[in-house]
């Protein structure tokens, strides 16, 4: 979540990180849990009839999706890794149904609401991928999702070389990109939050363990190098400190 970078590949790359760190991310994914808890009270008082969720990693939000007693919920993740742990973990109920793969390019059927939590950062194209979307949500459904702001990780992206795909878009982006797909915007919100961290490396090995490292990693002269750097501009008595943008989105599709 450093800065964007367009590769053949990238998606590839993301689903074996993240698979890679499943068995670790809950217990460090603490930032996506308060996400899951805030977008929740976005979702719709009438419960939808049928859901695709999509990223849904190890159930954050699932869970309360689940809650809503759906007809039909369909459970998609790019990464087998974090679909196996949410497996062990959630006891999925005979309506549920399982999509592995990359949900930019999958074919959906028809459903009354999409929902992601901290997940449309990943996407290369998220216009080409809200106008799809919006194909497989019925006349009336909803689209809500969380995702990360501009700000976020601001004085980690000034000081260092390395590089990531997400995509940072500010909440004004999102909401021209989410009415150009046909959509109309009924409720947005922003919100800052500051995490703290004894040490820049802790910053860095949380930001591993949840599966959004750079992809690119670096020498240890550049490690050190950045760590000292990002240390000079955020050190505090309460450890270092991480700023984030968090992006909240309810739209429905009134065609």
């Amino acid at each position: 979540m450093i800065k964007h970078k367009n590769e053949n590949n990238i998606s590839q790359k993301i689903g074996r990180n993240f698979s890679k760190h499943a068995h670790t991310y809950d217990n460090h994914a603490q930032l996506q849990k308060l996400m899951a808890e805030k977008l929740a009270s976005f979702l719709p008082s009438d419960t939808p009839e049928q859901i695709l969720e999509i990223g849904c990693g190890t159930g954050l939000f699932t869970k309360y999706l689940l809650a809503k007693q759906a007809k039909k919920i369909f459970l998609n993740d790019i990464s087998p890794g974090m679909i196996k742990h949410m497996r062990l973990k959630i006891s999925l109920p005979p309506y549920s149904q399982i999509i592995l793969g990359n949900a930019e390019i999958l074919k959906f059927q028809m459903v009354d609401m999409i929902a992601a939590n901290a997940v449309f950062q990943w996407f290369k194209n998220p216009r080409i991928v809200l106008g799809r979307l919006k194909t497989y949500i019925k006349e009336n459904g909803s689209l809500v999702f969380s995702t990360f702001g501009p700000s976020t990780l601001a004085e980690l992206r000034k000081v260092t070389p390395l590089e990531s795909p997400a995509l940072l878009l500010s909440k004004n982006e999102w909401c021209k990109l989410i009415q150009e797909a046909g959509f109309t915007v009924n409720l947005s919100t922003k919100e800052s939050h500051k995490t703290f961290f004894p040490s820049t490396l802790s910053l860095l090995k949380n930001l591993q363990q949840i599966g959004s490292a750079p992809t690119q990693m670096t020498s240890p002269k550049i490690l050190r190098q950045l760590i000292n750097d990002y240390d000079d501009i955020c050190f505090t008595k309460q450890g270092v400190y991480a700023n984030w943008e968090l992006l909240y989105f309810s739209a429905i599709n009134k065609q």
